[in-house]
């Protein structure tokens, strides 16, 4: 479980480190793919599409690492729901 932990804090500091290095119009792209990801109600507008064809290496990196993110969150939301359905399923002492 720690080296789970450390493997979290080690992604999650590569992410803050490429985050930190991007330009204002690269931030704003990854604010509204987050968006996307995040925001049920969120509609996104002609603008906000990207093509493809302009997509570069480092941004379908950042897309990778934005998807294995929100997997990670997902698997780790449900691995605490399960546990707590274990923890209430146990008959209590008292």
């Amino acid at each position: 479980m720690l080296s789970k932990e450390k493997q979290n804090q080690d992604q999650f500091k590569r992410l803050i480190h490429r985050l930190s290095e991007m330009s204002d119009i690269e931030l704003t792209k990854v604010e509204k793919l987050l968006d996307v990801f995040f925001d049920p109600d969120f509609k996104p507008d002609r603008r906000v599409e990207i093509s493809q064809s302009v997509i570069t290496d480092e941004e379908q990196s950042l897309d990778k690492s934005i998807q294995e993110a929100k997997n990670k969150l997902n698997t780790e939301q449900f691995e605490k729901r399960i546990e707590q359905f274990k923890q209430s399923k146990k008959p209590k002492n008292g």
